[in-house]
């Protein structure tokens, strides 16, 4: 053909197109992520036109094609530009292909598309074979500086990255070169699943780095999600039930997000989705809203039904002064917020929520510096006898002294939770907790009182700080008549381990009373309930407070509940008490022991041993043999001071 070049044949043609086969990509359907690619190089570039083309036997097929419409998805290799530039391992750029001799009789340059610039990147596989280009292309004369030169090299290592990640890209067994690929239509060996069709966090990376260094102008979304069951889902169920369940939460995601949507696995429990064009705030929160509907409905595994709760962090950039590592940053920030609520959310950062993000990381360092200094304090909440209003022990509560205020557990449990201090929160409690015994003991000798002290499931997954718990108890002296009690969450039915209930077995043998805190808020099993050795089951506040109500069905409620704990004989504490008529009605329903602001709130340990001291309490009765009592009657005629010991003990008060 007069002025047009045909390329010339590669000399390891034969090896080449091996490489391109085993990729698995020649007619595959359309991919988001390569028009993704395609749209970015196009905007890197100022061109009309970008193409990403593999080089076959005899032709060039078109991956991915964005500005042009296209008559056909191939052309012929004999006059393709692309067949040019696998030839070499540099770009090859041509500004004017009316100047160059090799094109200027093309019909690709005659004709439609009427090519005038064509640049086309080679696409080399790790391996260092060319199998195609990624092109951008003109219909008028062009030119490239450096910097997009160099914008556009980098997007073809990423190119490169998209095509040899494919985990199903493997040569059919049996095909031998000469053979035509498999024709779009026909059906694959086996479909991807969801997971294989995410890009790698390094790949995500490269494609933030090129917005920003292209700077097309118009603000872009990038959305973090983390599904918060993962890790205890590989811990429980194993590493193939987790790795299923993050493939359907990444299924939900693709089904949930539009189709120009990238998305990629940035950590074992975290996508991350890149929104390439989306500038709308109201547009981005909807699509996070749009995902939360979608991980809606547990995934089933087996029998089991596993939630799929997620939280979601939002970032737009609009270019000031960002880059892949701040944009990256504020999703950080803002999935953090998200995940400090009970429920699947999202959050988008913004100036103010970064400054807040900023003060709740300041507030993380000073909580950690603070357990490890040992600076948090035990407040003992007193429980009563409900019939005699006697203080018949304390629970230890967690309070922080901090800038001359004492905050409240709503404001740190969450940075514990978050930090993972909970369980050394826990120990550091009990270890002051116990240490005021002999102080809390002195106002009331012999007297029997329990202690009760929290469990957080961070300590009872831990072997380490479950041994450190039992040396705790182990190393500290008891004074005489106080009982050690610990109180664990309904969470606790889920551990079905052998340690942890050698563990609760262990704590029964140091005398250590197991009680069930929050009963009738989480997770319920009856037989769980029965096998292990739980003897004080804590009525949550919830159900109290509803006592005070119109409505009969609260009660009627609670007491079904009391009389089935009432059977298994396991001792009853109403949490909670506000009120005279909660307390009555807790005491005619056969409930003898409770707390709450009726009685006292948490109080320092000063003014808990105040309390102590200005309560006349009743020492405990010591039987006496009735003939013993005549007979020391008849030994001791007409003494006044032996009449009324005789006195004191027949009424029980012997000291």
């Amino acid at each position: 053909m007069t002025g047009m070049q045909e390329p010339a044949i590669p000399a390891d043609e034969h090896a080449r197109l091996l490489e391109l086969y085993s990729l698995g990509v020649l007619d595959t359907g359309a991919d988001a992520r390569f028009d993704d690619i395609s749209e970015l190089a196009r905007r890197i570039a100022g061109t009309e036109i970008a193409i990403i083309s593999l080089v076959d036997a005899n032709r060039q097929w078109f991956k991915s094609c964005v500005g042009v419409p296209l008559a056909q998805e191939e052309t012929p290799r004999r006059i393709s530009f692309c067949g040019h530039t696998i030839l070499q391992r540099d770009p090859m750029i041509v500004d004017d292909c009316l100047e160059d001799p090799r094109f200027a009789g093309n019909p690709l340059v005659s004709g439609d598309p009427h090519i005038r610039f064509y640049a086309g990147f080679p696409l080399i596989t790790t391996r260092s074979f060319a199998v195609g280009s990624l092109c951008v292309i003109s219909r008028e004369p062009h030119q490239l500086d450096q910097q997009q030169i160099d914008s556009l090299t980098r997007l073809t290592l990423l190119t490169v990255g998209l095509l040899e990640g494919r985990p199903d890209a493997v040569r059919p067994a049996g095909r031998t070169l000469g053979q035509e690929p498999k024709r779009r239509g026909e059906a694959s060996p086996r479909r991807l699943s969801s997971l294989e069709r995410l890009i790698s966090r390094d790949q995500m990376v490269q494609m933030l780095d090129l917005l920003f260094t292209m700077d097309v102008g118009s603000p872009f979304a990038v959305m973090r999600c983390r599904f918060r069951d993962y890790e205890r889902i590989n811990a429980t169920l194993g590493g193939r039930v987790a790795e299923d369940f993050i493939n359907e939460a990444a299924r939900r995601m693709f089904a949930a997000l539009p189709r120009a949507a990238t998305i990629a696995r940035f950590a074992d429990a975290e996508l991350v989705v890149l929104l390439p064009f989306q500038q709308d705030q109201p547009a981005v929160e909807q699509l996070a809203e749009r995902v939360i509907a979608f991980s809606g409905q547990p995934y089933r595994s087996g029998s089991q039904a596993l939630s799929m709760g997620v939280a979601i962090g939002l970032a737009i950039c609009r270019q000031n002064d960002q880059n892949a590592e701040t944009i990256l940053a504020d999703t950080s920030m803002a999935l953090r917020m998200a995940s400090r609520r009970t429920a699947s959310a999202c959050c988008l950062i913004d100036a103010e929520a970064r400054v807040a993000a900023q003060q709740i990381y300041r507030l993380e360092s000073d909580f950690g510096d603070a357990v490890a200094g040992k600076l948090l304090v035990p407040y003992l909440q007193p429980v009563v006898d409900l019939a005699s209003s006697e203080t018949v022990g304390f629970e230890a509560l967690a309070r922080w002294p901090q800038n001359g205020e004492v905050l409240q557990p709503s404001h740190f449990l969450p940075l514990a939770l978050e930090t993972g201090l909970t369980g050394e929160l826990d120990l550091l409690i009990l270890e002051k907790a116990l240490a005021a015994l002999p102080l809390l003991a002195q106002p009331i000798p012999r007297r029997e009182m329990t202690m009760s002290a929290n469990l957080s499931g961070t300590l009872l997954e831990d072997p380490q700080q479950r041994e450190r718990l039992l040396n705790l108890i182990d190393e500290t002296p008891i004074p005489p008549g106080w009982t050690l009690q610990v109180e664990l969450v309904e969470d606790i039915f889920q551990y079905t381990d052998s340690a942890f209930d050698q563990f609760l077995d262990a704590l029964v043998q140091r005398g250590v009373r197991i009680a069930l805190d929050d009963f009738g808020t989480g997770y319920s099993s009856l037989a769980r309930l029965i096998s292990l050795p739980i003897q004080v089951v804590k009525v949550d506040q919830t159900f109290v407070t509803r006592l005070s109500g119109q409505q009969d069905s609260p009660r009627t409620l609670l007491r079904t509940m009391l009389t089935m704990l009432q059977d298994l004989g396991l001792a009853t504490i109403a949490e909670g008490v506000d009120c005279g008529a909660q307390r009555d009605w807790l005491l005619q329903n056969g409930v003898a022991k409770a707390q709450g602001y009726l009685f006292s709130p948490p109080v320092p340990v000063s003014e808990a041993i105040e309390q102590l001291q200005q309560q006349e309490f009743r020492p405990p009765a010591i039987p006496v043999d009735p003939s013993r009592l005549r007979a020391l009657r008849r030994r001791l005629p007409g003494r006044s001071w032996a009449k009324d010991l005789l006195r004191r003990f027949s009424r029980g008060r012997g000291d």
